[in-house]
């Protein structure tokens, strides 16, 4: 390894070795004063001989900081100093600040690196698994509070959201207690549920604003208008494409979708009689484990279940966390999920019509700014595509 790929792996696992940014930097410097040639083999120890008052004028701190650095890094395995009686270094006397035994730890420093990988990803995913928990709870409280006021039982939910950390808060959060974080939010939007599912069927609301298996959250369920979300204006489109990684396409203007309000309408029914059994068919055996996983786990089986089986099957997939966190802000009401149900059911199988997991949910994003996502054609897709193995 050369000399600045091993300064960069230190810096990634320095937080695991309890070395503080100060100490650090004294790391660096004093690396930069060593030999390059001496970290490509040979006989030649990589050594700092520079004295602590010339690292400390160079970091334009007092020395004693230096002594207090190099007594935390040769603590965290870092560096050994070698000295003469009197502290004194000197190249001719091969005193100084060495970094073999830094070197000999190199396979375990690449492992903590690539653990350190696995905790970011976990973590990513488990933040998008709280922000669909959030959706799902503002969701049931507005529900509840239509149907049955704030009582006392809808008051505890209420008090226990209010005390979830902010979306800023996560990132500071460890692993440990995000996760735990996740779990308790994970219970608490079932209990809403739970509560939701007891009220009376003769809430007194009109049977068209109940909500449906496929919900749109953020619009009004009368009639639709161009603005509607993905799920409502895409219905009715056709899907045809010369392209193997291209979505679902067929654009049509704002007239043109008026004129087609009827066929919109059916499609949308469509959508909305979707069952969870039918969806689950649809789905690749990856996010059929995880269904799986959750429903055994005494979960419901619901719109939530394929939610969160979508939030761990897209870093599977090679989608970006930049891709997806834009296909949740636009792809809104459940679009996202059905988005990446069809994507990883075309990515897998013997046969995969889908060479770029994420390039192809930035192509759907992208033709639902256009007004011409058609979801509704892509599960008729992958329902044909079952039949046809089937008969195959």
């Amino acid at each position: 390894m050369e000399r600045d790929g091993f300064v960069a792996l230190v810096d990634a696992i320095a937080p695991l070795l309890g070395v503080g940014n100060a100490a650090l930097s004294t790391f660096r410097t004093m690396i930069a004063m060593t030999k390059p040639s001496a970290f490509k083999g040979g006989s030649q120890e990589p050594c700092c001989y520079a004295s602590q008052c010339e690292i400390a004028h160079k970091r334009m701190v007092n020395p004693s900081r230096i002594r207090a650095h190099e007594r935390e890094l040769e603590a965290a395995g870092l560096i050994e100093r070698r000295t003469m009686a009197n502290g004194a270094r000197s190249g001719f006397a091969g005193c100084g600040v060495y970094f073999t035994r830094a070197i000999a730890r190199i396979h375990d420093f690449l492992a903590m690196r690539d653990q350190l990988e696995v905790d970011r990803r976990t973590h990513t995913t488990l933040r998008g698994l709280r922000s669909v928990h959030k959706r799902h709870i503002k969701a049931a409280l507005s529900d509840l509070i239509d149907a049955l006021g704030v009582t006392a039982e809808v008051q505890a939910i209420i008090e226990a959201y209010q005390g979830w950390p902010d979306a800023d808060a996560l990132h500071r959060l460890s692993l440990a207690d995000l996760e735990a974080h996740v779990k308790e939010a994970d219970k608490l939007c079932t209990s809403a549920y739970d509560l939701l599912s007891n009220v009376p069927e003769s809430s007194g609301r009109p049977a068209e604003n109940e909500r449906s298996y496929i919900q749109d959250t953020s619009q009004d369920p009368n009639p639709v208008t161009c603005n509607a979300h993905a799920i409502i204006r895409s219905a009715g489109k056709p899907a045809h494409s010369d392209s193997v990684d291209a979505p679902p396409a067929g654009g049509a203007s704002c007239n043109e979708r008026e004129d087609r309000r009827g066929a919109t309408e059916r499609n949308t029914e469509y959508l909305a009689k979707l069952t969870p059994q039918q969806l689950y068919r649809l789905c690749s055996e990856e996010m059929q484990l995880y269904i799986d996983g959750r429903v055994g786990a005494g979960y419901p089986f619901d719109l939530r279940a394929f939610e969160i089986a979508a939030e761990m099957r897209v870093p599977e997939l090679g989608i970006s966390p930049s891709a997806w966190a834009k296909a949740r802000s636009e792809l809104q009401g459940g679009a996202a999920t059905l988005a990446v149900l069809i994507i990883d059911a075309k990515t897998s199988g013997p046969r995969p019509h889908v060479k770029s997991p994420g390039g192809y949910l930035r192509g759907m994003i992208a033709k639902h700014r256009e007004g011409s996502l058609n979801l509704v054609g892509g599960l008729i897709g992958l329902s044909q595509r079952h039949m046809e193995q089937a008969d195959a």
